[in-house]
């Protein structure tokens, strides 16, 4: 068993950031595991991951579903005997006010986007501490992380969530003296069937695919970027060593002056 190529996980892989991560990250080397729910997707990406390394492949998975996230791990670890990127990023989001969202759609959003993350590490992370090489944990989180807005509860809810587990983490693998680096992603609008089906504005969505992969100027708070785009700023956050990733960085500055607000600051 070789440890010379590196492997990336990708969970919600079959589309959008996820897909374009994974993509990215097979040109760029590493033998990619892409999970998601859509095994259609995933079969129109698995030739697409192969091309770059036929050792890729991909799995139909429930994040939310523990024992299924086990299995993936065992059976990487056990092929490959390592993983340098994880990539938990499978999710979802319902925009409804809070009162209307039912205790069946709470559950659902809380058991993929938080649980999917905590299922994501508790399978593969004590292992790729004792693998003996570098490894970089991305969580998928949303500028949702830092701030909230109506009609995104549920949402919002588990992706702060996402963001105190992914803090707690870092500090908990520094204590470790664990080779492992921790970011949390966070974007702004990306050009993904999520933020289609959310019901949520845009900017250019509306003037077909978008085609900005390459440029590297910070794109307008509401400007969607493509997917392509925000996996090249994942890599390049990777590489910086940043533990929060913004797609859209004119965000910071409003997520501060809303902690600031909601502190009385």
């Amino acid at each position: 068993m070789s440890k010379s190529t590196p492997t990336a996980v990708v969970t919600g892989a079959a589309s959008g950031i996820g897909r374009a991560i994974a993509l990215l990250a097979a040109e760029r080397g590493h033998i990619v595991i892409a999970v998601d729910k859509d095994q259609q997707g995933l079969m129109s990406l698995e030739p697409e991951l192969q091309t770059h390394n036929a050792k890729a492949f991909c799995r139909t998975i429930d994040v939310s579903d523990a024992d299924q996230m086990t299995a993936l791990a065992d059976e990487v670890f056990d092929r490959f005997g390592q993983v340098n990127l994880l990539f938990n990023n499978a999710g979802m989001v319902v925009n409804k006010p809070v009162l209307e969202q039912s205790v069946e759609t709470w559950q659902n959003v809380v058991n993929v986007n938080l649980m999917g993350v905590v299922n994501g590490l508790l399978a593969f992370v004590p292992r790729m501490i004792q693998q003996g090489s570098r490894a970089h944990i991305v969580n998928t989180g949303s500028v949702a992380s830092f701030i909230s807005g109506a009609g995104l509860g549920s949402y919002t809810a588990t992706k702060m969530a996402v963001r105190g587990i992914t803090e707690t983490l870092q500090q908990e693998l520094a204590e470790k003296g664990a080779d492992i680096g921790v970011s949390i992603l966070c974007p702004g609008p990306v050009d993904t069937p999520i933020l289609a089906g959310s019901g949520l504005i845009a900017d250019n969505l509306e003037n077909g695919p978008i085609d900005d992969a390459g440029k590297t100027e910070e794109p307008d708070l509401m400007e969607a970027i493509s997917p392509r785009r925000c996996a090249e700023i994942v890599f390049r956050g990777i590489e910086a060593g940043d533990f929060a990733i913004f797609t859209h960085p004119s965000y910071k500055p409003v997520c501060q002056a809303l902690i600031n607000a909601t502190l009385g600051l």
